[in-house]
């Protein structure tokens, strides 16, 4: 057992606890006490005296790709499949370093990230919890090949219905489908539809057989809305949305959007050498559409999940690059942040009952930051001070 002594805490991700102040027990890899600083727990334990820092529930990214340790996806095709998974490995560790606990890939070559997560499991190897969603399905469209290793090309309700079920077969936990064109495939249009509302309804309901979702793709309107239609869980991006789609999405509890922020910044970066002139003029021209889109969709309050979609060499580059675009390319207010990074990325997860805030009961997956991040969201762009995940201290 241990006794996290002096936590701060922050109401909105507390639960069962009224104070600011607490020392927090964990046994084996729960929280089973949450109690006023001072309490003499019952039974033999260690103590780590936090000093008032602040306790948060272990961070969620919704939007990774691991396999993307490189930001060249050409290189990447060349690589053997060795060297993908250790470089995927490489990136979950760092993720796990800097406070995310649970990491949902959205599309990684070679079944890697399944591999990794089950070796995890099994305590072969450390990092954070691993959600894996196998190759991204995608019917034949313009701009593929600038990612053939990670794309399942498939046409038709029948084909889609296959290629769900294969990546299910390999032991993956959701699907991934392109419903959009997409910003960073060559000669692509990411405002067009790609998918029709057939062929996205058999994806849905083959993983619907298996228990489990789609995550759509989905840059333009009508694509929006055709996933939504269609009964997927996850929006991902939403660049292209309008009133119509907030309508669509209000007070649901079965489809949430993922604007992802941090790919957002990176692409108008003009010193960035990784971003081609094409993508970075693209970039340009929707990037005020896009904010004005997501900023809408964020006061009319929908539950926002937290991804980035951004490479490896970025995510060290820029630390909290996310909370960051957040902050200042969409114009979020610091709790909403941190709620989107933790409680209501697990309710979207469907890892809400035992992730995303601090409870008795719930696993301990959790991180000690220096400041007040509720207060001031840069605080979330330091080095974490500790991390545990199932209970044990990682750092």
């Amino acid at each position: 057992m241990v006794v996290l002594r002096n936590c701060r805490l922050v109401k909105e991700l507390t639960e069962g606890y009224e104070g600011l102040y607490a020392d927090v027990l964990l046994t084996e890899q729960y929280i089973s006490e949450i109690q006023p600083t001072g309490y003499a727990f019952v039974g033999e334990y260690e103590e780590l005296d936090l000093q008032g820092k602040t306790l948060l529930p272990g961070l969620f990214e919704l939007h990774a790709h691991l396999y993307g340790f490189i930001y060249n996806p050409y290189e990447l095709q060349a690589m053997s499949v060795g060297k993908i998974t250790f470089g995927a490995y490489a990136f979950a560790k760092a993720y796990l370093d800097a406070g995310y606990t649970t990491v949902r890939d959205c599309g990684s070559s070679h079944n890697c990230v399944a591999a990794i997560r089950d070796a995890i499991r099994q305590g072969i190897i450390g990092g954070p919890r691993l959600i894996s969603s196998g190759l991204i399905i995608t019917p034949t469209e313009t701009g593929n090949d600038t990612f053939r290793d990670l794309y399942y090309e498939a046409d038709g309700p029948e084909e889609i219905r296959k290629a769900c079920r294969t990546e299910l077969q390999k032991g993956n936990d959701f699907i991934k489908l392109m419903v959009s064109g997409a910003f960073m495939n060559e000669g692509a249009d990411p405002g067009i539809q790609i998918t029709e509302l057939d062929e996205v309804k058999a994806a849905v309901d083959a993983a619907k057989r298996k228990g489990t979702y789609v995550a759509a793709h989905c840059h333009g309107t009508e694509a929006i809305k055709t996933a939504i239609k269609a009964g997927v869980r996850t929006i991902e991006h939403g660049t292209y949305l309008d009133d119509e789609v907030i309508d669509m999405l209000k007070d649901r509890k079965d489809c949430f959007l993922i604007p992802t922020g941090a790919i957002g910044l990176y692409c108008l970066d003009e010193s960035n050498q990784d971003v081609p002139a094409e993508l970075l003029e693209a970039s340009k021209k929707c990037a005020a559409i896009e904010i004005a889109n997501i900023n809408k969709a964020y006061e009319a309050g929908l539950r926002l999940g937290f991804g980035s979609d951004i490479d490896l060499q970025a995510f060290l580059k820029v630390p909290g690059y996310e909370f960051i675009a957040r902050k200042e390319y969409y114009t979020f207010r610091d709790i909403d942040i941190l709620l989107q990074a933790t409680k209501y990325s697990a309710e979207i997860a469907g890892a809400s009952d035992t992730l995303g805030t601090i409870k008795a009961g719930k696993l301990a997956d959790l991180v000690v930051v220096a400041g007040n991040p509720d207060e001031d969201i840069y605080v979330m762009t330091k080095p974490m001070i500790h991390i545990f995940t199932n209970g044990k201290q990682y750092k």
